[in-house]
C-alpha cells in the first residue's frame, strides 16, 4: 500500500496502458534530449483525496484512482502555497470542459506547440500553464511534453518527489 500525503498543487505525470500512450512515448523519444520518455500523462493533483484536474478526452476533474497499477511520478514545488495553487488553479479553470485538443500533438512533432496555441491545452501544457499562472515556472507553458515535465522535475532543485513507483491506492 502506498502511503503519502498529497497537497493541493501537487503533480503528476504517469504511463497509462492507452492506445495512444505508445505512440506519444514514441514521439517524445525522438523529441527527447536524452532519448527517453518513462510518462505520456500529466495533470494536477486539486487536494488529498487524490482529486485531479487533467486533459484527457475532455479537460474536466477526474481521480487518482484511475492509475491504479501504472507507474507515477508525484512532485510538489517547494514553493508551492494555496495562494499559488489557486491563482494557477483558476487560470486554467477556463478549460474546463473543453474537448481533448487532439489536433495539436502534430504540432508537439513538429516542433511548433510552443509557438502556435491558438486552443486549449493537452495534458502537460495544462499543467506547465498551471505553474506559470501560479509564478513557479518560467515558460507559458505551450509546448511541454509529459517527457519534458518529468525531466525538469527530475533535474530541479525546485521539486521535491512525493511518490514515485506503481501507484497501489
Amino acid at each position: 500500500m502506498v502511503k503519502f500525503k498529497l497537497k493541493p498543487g501537487d503533480m503528476a505525470v504517469v504511463k497509462t496502458n492507452s492506445a495512444i500512450a505508445g505512440a506519444i512515448n514514441t514521439a517524445q523519444r525522438w523529441l527527447s534530449r536524452d532519448g527517453k520518455a518513462e510518462y505520456n500523462h500529466a495533470f494536477i493533483i486539486l487536494d488529498k483525496s487524490g482529486n485531479t484536474y487533467e486533459s484527457l478526452k475532455k479537460i474536466d476533474h477526474y481521480n487518482l484512482s484511475q492509475y491504479v497499477g501504472c507507474p507515477m511520478l508525484i512532485v510538489r514545488h517547494k514553493g508551492m502555497t494555496i495562494n499559488r495553487f489557486g491563482e494557477g488553479y483558476q487560470a486554467v479553470m477556463k478549460y474546463d470542459g473543453k474537448i481533448y485538443p487532439f489536433w495539436r500533438l502534430p504540432m508537439h512533432f513538429l516542433r511548433l506547440a510552443q509557438y502556435v496555441h491558438w486552443s486549449f491545452p493537452v495534458c502537460s501544457e495544462l499543467v506547465g500553464v498551471f505553474l506559470n499562472k501560479a509564478g513557479l515556472f518560467n515558460s507559458t507553458g505551450w509546448g511541454w511534453s509529459p517527457d519534458d515535465l518529468a525531466d525538469l522535475w527530475n533535474e530541479s532543485k525546485h521539486y521535491d518527489t512525493v511518490f514515485k513507483g506503481v501507484y497501489d491506492a
